[in-house]
This record gives structure tokens, sequence and C-alpha cells, in this order.
């Protein structure tokens, strides 16, 4: 039996439990889901590996527990006090979050945005409804466009979709160019989003 190093066999358990998700993120994102065998993180967590199967099944669910756990401050941080003064300074604000954040939380952002990609489609579509309090926002602000007459022939639910692609897909070309780049291609994808709302600089 491991040393009990807590006043507490549940709080032993918890410290483990916290030990292993520690190992997971720095496994997964040096060496990806694939690269990091269940026994590594045992090992990496300093605990039997037999031990580990008391907290998790597999390293998927460690991946998952990680993602549920980490990425809905996040999510908040990048929610929290958005500007209510127009709907489409509010996109903007929310890509430049989403954005900054792939920098202000490269862990959390890699394990969602390119661990997770590792995952059968039903797991990694599980996870990535932790993204769902930003797609919502998203959607309500291009319902408030589509009905105010500001984006005309546009169906809010296909807009909210492209919208949340641009975001993803400059998480993606941040993680590609590196942190030098990163005004860059922020400027660059919130210029872009703002003119193809139909409204200039």
């Amino acid at each position: 039996m491991p040393k009990i190093n807590a006043a507490t066999i549940d709080e032993h358990k918890e410290q483990t439990r916290t030990a292993l998700l520690e190992a997971g993120a720095a496994s997964f994102v040096s060496l990806g889901l694939a690269g990091t065998s269940f026994g590594a993180l045992a090992d990496r967590a300093g605990i039997a590996r037999t031990t580990v199967y008391e907290y998790f099944p597999n390293k998927e669910a460690v991946l998952a527990d990680l993602i549920y756990e980490r990425l809905p401050p996040v999510i908040e941080r990048v929610l929290d006090g958005l500007p209510e003064d127009d709907a489409v300074n509010t996109l903007i604000e929310i890509m430049r979050r989403a954005l900054s954040g792939f920098y202000e939380y490269p862990i959390e952002t890699a394990l969602l945005f390119k661990v997770s990609r590792e995952l059968a489609k039903p797991e990694r579509d599980a996870v990535w409804s932790v993204l769902q309090p930003i797609r919502n926002e998203i959607l309500t602000l291009c319902k408030d466009l589509v009905d105010s007459g500001r984006v005309a022939d546009a169906d809010p639910e296909s807009l909210g979709v492209t919208i949340g692609d641009h975001v993803i897909g400059g998480i993606d070309e941040l993680s590609e160019r590196g942190k030098q780049d990163a005004e860059v291609v922020i400027a660059s994808r919130t210029g872009f989003l703002r003119r193809g709302l139909g409204v200039c600089d």
C-alpha cells in the first residue's frame, strides 16, 4: 500500500488524482495522447501502475477530466465583462480574447485544440462541449445582427458556426506561426471578421 502523505485517506486520494492529472497534462502536451502510455502516467505521478485504474479507466479519461476541469475558467474569462454596446464589437472581442488565450493558457489550449483531436469523434465531441457557452454567446450575437438587419440574407446558426470555425482556425494558425506573430494573426483575423460582417474599420 502506498504511503499516505495526507491527514485523511480522502485527502490522499485527492492528492493522488491531482498528481495523475498533472502528469497527464505535462505528458500529453509534450508527447501527445498516442505518445503517452498509461504506465508512464503512473511513473510520472510516482504511484504504482495498478493504482492508476482506481482513478481512471484509461488515458483518454485523464485527458477528458483535465479539459472538463481546466477549461471552464478559461471560457469564463473570454466571456466575462464583454462590451455590450455593439454586437460586432462583442464578436471581435470574443475572437481577440480567445486568440490571446492561446498564450495566456498554453497548456489548456493545447489540451483542447491539439491533444483532444487524437480522441475518437464521440469523445472529442464530448470534450469540445466545454466551448458551448462561447458558441451560445456567438449565436445570440449573430441573431441580433440578422434580426436588426445589419447582416442581411444570413442564417444566424450558419453564421455562428462560420465565426466559431474562424476562431479555431486562428488558434491553429497561432500554434504553427508562434508567439512572435501573435499580434499579426490576431489583427488579421479580427480585421477579416469585421470586414466579413460588413463593417469598415
